[in-house]
C-alpha cells in the first residue's frame, strides 16, 4: 500500500494542474473537491490541508517540486498504478474517456520514471476539460434528480414544509440541521436499497435513527424517510452525498453515525456481507478509520452477521 505521503503529494500535484493557469471558477473549485474526495487513506486533518491547498493558484515553483516528489515515489507497480487509476478516475468524471487522454494515460503508464514538464501541461489542460464537463454535468437538465442541492432544499424542503402545513405541524428546521439529516437519511436509504428494494423494516429503523439521533418528530422523520428512499432508489450522487455528510459533522458524529448505518443492515434479516462492505466504503469516505469500521460493526451480534 502506497504510504500517506505519496498519496498527498499525487493529490496536491492533481490540484497545482488544476490550478496551472492560475485560475479556477468555483464550479471547477467544487468539482476537483468531488475528484479528490474519495481518494485512498487520506484522514479528515489531511483533507483538510488538501481544501487549503485548493483555494489558491500554486505555482510553477511548488508544481515542479511536487512533480519531481511524486515521481521519485513511484517505486512498485502498486503506486504506478495508484497514479493511472487516479488521473483515470478523474478523466471518467464525464462517463467517457477520450482517445486523446487514454493516450497520456497509456504515455504516463509506460514511462513515469521519464515524465516531465510536457507531459505535466498536458495533464493540465486534460484536467481543467475534466473539471469544466463535470461542472456543466451537475448543471444539466438530466442530472437534476442528482443534485443534492436539490435534493435538500427543493424536495426534502418542500415535502416538510408542506406536508407540515397539512398536517398541521410547526417544523422549523435550520437549514444547517435540515442539510445534515438530509445527508444522513440518503446514506441511511443507501444501505437499505442495496437490494434494489427498501423493506418496511428498514423503513421503521431509518424513522427510528432520525427521530433518535437527530431529535426529529415522528412525522417529520416520516417526511425525511419516505423522501430520502425514494430519491435514494432513483439515483443520487454517491460522493457529494459523503462529502456534504462529512462537510456538516463531527467526527464523534460520524462515528456515531456508522452504528446507525449497522442498525439499517441488520433491521431486515441478517447484515450481508455487501451491506458490510457499503458501509465500509461509507467509513472510508466519512475518514474514518479501520478501528472505528471494526467498532461499529461489533455493535452487531455475531448471529446477525451472515459473514463474521
Amino acid at each position: 500500500m502506497a504510504d500517506t505521503k505519496f498519496i498527498m503529494d499525487l493529490a496536491k500535484l492533481v490540484v497545482a494542474a488544476a490550478w496551472a493557469d492560475g485560475e479556477l471558477q468555483n464550479e471547477e473549485i467544487n468539482a476537483l473537491k468531488d475528484l479528490l474526495f474519495n481518494l485512498e487513506n487520506v484522514t479528515g486533518r489531511q483533507w483538510a490541508e488538501l481544501e487549503i491547498y485548493m483555494d489558491s493558484p500554486v505555482n510553477e515553483q511548488e508544481t515542479d517540486r511536487l512533480l519531481s516528489r511524486v515521481l521519485e515515489q513511484v517505486n512498485s507497480e502498486q503506486d504506478k498504478q495508484l497514479v493511472i487509476r487516479t488521473l483515470k478516475n478523474l478523466f471518467e468524471a464525464d462517463g467517457v474517456v477520450s482517445s486523446e487522454e487514454q493516450a497520456l494515460l497509456d504515455r504516463i503508464e509506460k514511462g513515469l520514471s521519464q515524465a516531465g514538464a510536457p507531459i505535466m501541461a498536458r495533464l493540465s489542460k486534460m484536467l481543467r476539460g475534466t473539471l469544466s464537463k463535470r461542472s456543466v454535468k451537475y448543471e444539466s437538465a438530466e442530472q437534476r434528480d442528482a443534485r443534492i442541492d436539490d435534493y435538500i432544499k427543493n424536495t426534502i424542503y418542500y415535502e416538510l414544509r408542506s406536508q407540515s402545513r397539512l398536517k398541521g405541524l410547526q417544523i422549523d428546521l435550520p437549514e444547517q440541521k435540515l442539510r445534515k439529516l438530509c445527508f444522513a437519511g440518503g446514506l441511511l436509504a443507501r444501505i437499505a436499497a442495496l437490494d434494489e428494494e427498501i423493506s418496511e423494516e428498514e423503513k421503521q429503523g431509518i424513522r427510528h435513527v432520525l427521530m433518535t439521533e437527530w431529535d426529529l418528530s415522528g412525522p417529520e422523520a416520516e417526511i425525511v424517510q419516505q423522501v430520502s428512499c425514494e430519491r435514494t432508489l432513483r439515483g443520487l450522487d454517491y460522493f457529494r452525498l459523503a462529502r456534504g455528510f462529512f462537510e456538516s459533522t463531527s467526527l464523534d458524529e460520524r462515528k456515531n453515525f456508522l452504528k446507525c448505518l449497522f442498525k439499517i443492515a441488520n433491521a431486515s434479516n441478517k447484515t450481508s456481507y455487501d451491506e458490510i462492505e457499503e458501509i465500509r466504503k461509507i467509513a472510508n469516505s466519512l475518514k474514518l478509520s479501520h478501528r472505528d469500521f471494526i467498532e461499529a460493526k461489533l455493535t452487531i451480534p455475531d448471529e446477525d452477521r451472515q459473514v463474521l
